[in-house]
């Protein structure tokens, strides 16, 4: 018969002996040499006598950066409303058929249902054109073809329309017959439309941007902005590497001679100093367990490694030395620090002096976040440019001119990778010279023919060297053109982007220089960001790069075929 089973549980539970728990959070230590030892070798006593700061007070002056200019422009006021970059890199959208058809469909719609005989007149007067209307290299465009045969004759051209009504405001272009009694409706509907595409479309044309130096394929600008004693100057300005314009793009190269005036100001400011705190820094207190996110051991570094040394000790010893005083002040302004004061957990006050202040010779003296004076000084303020920095984001390129040099053909080319097309699509250069085969080959006879050249694809556009100083033998590299047959005719390849033909340019050249060995880039995309007021800020700037290397055109001279 079966055995009943009988299982006995038992729990074991902690039992204090004692009603105390002092002699458990005591933390005896059972070697106190070891840690006096430690004390020893870490310096700590070697004491000084020294307090920790309470708080500080702060005196500071400010002025404003007010303006800026090109190098032969004027003056321009800015207020800070938007970020530098949208102002200065800032350049025209560029006309496509894509956009004049939504413009016309904006402009159409805001005259409402009932004004058939107004959207009559305006695409009579400015049509968007047919495909056979189109001219013979916008018929190679596949899109802009396609686009035009179901568009063409059936909506208005918005950028036709925009630019002439801009010009005959307050009146109506002399093409435009607006019917009797709809003039008000349609002056209403003009104003309208000319405002909605400055906010939300800006300016259309081919200009380059004012800032812009096609010869140095980069921006260059001047800001105008007073001292915080109120004395005119001048900051030359450079756009960073991802097009920002940081306080190291400033360097002031005129102060000028008028009064001060009173448009500066003067703050008062008592803060709190808080400890430097960084990722990986090691905990001041001996009874803290740190987070382990840097391997200390792992740290592998060479006595002419410099730069690693320094940053490791201080992170290591004088990490804990160093405070930060959160002191903030407008965007865009000049700030020089006319006081700092320290007082102490014990009451002491301590006047701390500028770390440059000192005189030295040449740029010996330590300075952080400072400004180069004309005399290659320090300037006594530091400047907080009104900047996106890293805030932007960068759209599709828009175009994409590669320069590189061709050993082969002893020629540097303008490689255009991507262009815009008809309907403001970017698209690959490749596609464009696809669209324009290669002439076809001479039928064999057994003979012998003659070529005076190879050809090269459409998108790919030659700089010549040409020396413009016998003095010095200076050379710059001169915009060409390649000679083509397309469809029967003899005709010079022209850039078909923005980049290779900059506005008011009849002769386009840039220094030797600008283009090295591994070649550049320069690139056309459209930037947003979003500023202090919260608006959402658009505009297409121009971005240069580093190149990928020199290549081989494939280009020859005095070519023999046959057998």
């Amino acid at each position: 018969m079966p055995v009943p089973s009988i299982t006995y549980w038992h729990r074991i539970e902690p039992s204090p002996r004692g009603d105390s728990l002092e002699a458990g959070l005591a933390a005896a230590v059972r070697d106190p040499l070891w840690f006096l030892t430690r004390q020893w070798q870490l310096g700590e006593f070697q004491g000084e006598d020294a307090a920790s700061p309470a708080f500080t007070t702060i005196t500071a002056s400010t002025s404003k950066l007010d303006g800026w200019r090109t190098d032969n422009g004027s003056v321009v006021h800015y207020d800070g409303s938007a970020p530098l970059e949208s102002v200065i890199e800032a350049e025209p959208m560029t006309p496509d058929l894509r956009t004049a058809v939504e413009l016309g469909q904006a402009l159409e719609s805001r005259l409402g249902a009932a004004a058939d005989a107004v959207i009559a007149a305006l695409r009579t007067a400015y049509p968007v054109p047919r495909p056979d209307e189109l001219s013979v290299t916008d018929r190679r465009d596949q899109a802009l073809v396609r686009l035009a045969r179901v568009c063409g004759g059936r909506s208005t051209h918005g950028i036709n329309a925009l630019t002439e009504l801009r010009a005959a405001a307050p009146g109506f272009p002399a093409r435009l017959h607006v019917p009797a009694g709809a003039e008000a409706s349609v002056a209403a509907a003009a104003a309208w439309f000319i405002a909605w595409t400055d906010t939300f479309l800006g300016t259309i044309g081919t200009e380059d941007a004012p800032a812009w130096r096609p010869d140095r394929l980069e921006y260059a600008f001047s800001a105008s902005a007073r001292t915080p004693d109120g004395v005119p100057l001048e900051l030359a300005g450079h756009a960073g590497t991802h097009g920002e314009f940081d306080w190291y793009a400033f360097d002031e190269t005129r102060r000028g001679t008028a009064a001060p005036e009173a448009s500066t100001s003067t703050t008062t400011v008592s803060l709190l100093p808080t400890p430097v705190r960084f990722t990986g820094m090691p905990d001041p207190r001996w009874w803290t367990f740190e987070d382990n996110r840097i391997n200390w051991s792992g740290v592998d570094t060479d006595r002419r490694d410099l730069a690693r040394l320094i940053v490791v000790d201080f992170m290591l010893v004088q990490g804990t030395d160093w405070f930060v005083i959160p002191f903030g002040h407008e965007v865009g302004a000049l700030i020089r620090v006319n006081q700092l004061l320290v007082r102490d957990v014990f009451g002491e006050l301590t006047l701390i002096g500028r770390a440059d202040a000192q005189a030295r010779a040449g740029r010996q003296r330590w300075t952080m976040f400072s400004t180069l004076t004309a005399d290659d000084g320090l300037a006594d303020y530091a400047l907080l440019p009104p900047s996106a920095l890293r805030t932007t984001l960068d759209g599709p390129d828009l175009e994409e001119v590669r320069f590189l040099r061709d050993e082969q053909a002893n020629l540097v080319w303008a490689v255009e990778a991507i262009t815009e097309d008809g309907t403001g699509r970017p698209v690959p250069g490749s596609r464009r010279a696809a669209a324009i085969p290669d002439p076809a080959p001479v039928a064999a006879t057994g003979g012998l023919h003659y070529r005076l050249q190879t050809t090269v694809p459409v998108n790919w556009i030659p700089f010549l060297p040409v020396q413009i100083d016998d003095t010095h033998r200076a050379v710059a590299l001169e915009r060409a053109a390649m000679q083509r047959d397309i469809d029967g005719v003899v005709t010079a390849v022209s850039p078909a982007g923005r980049v290779l033909r900059p506005h008011g340019v009849d002769v386009y050249r840039i220094p030797e220089e600008e283009v090295p060995r591994g070649g550049t880039r320069v690139l056309r995309v459209v930037r947003r960001t979003r500023w202090l007021d919260g608006s959402i800020q658009l505009w297409t700037a121009r971005r240069r790069r580093a190149g990928q290397g020199g290549a081989a055109s494939g280009l020859r001279y005095d070519v023999v075929d046959g057998s």
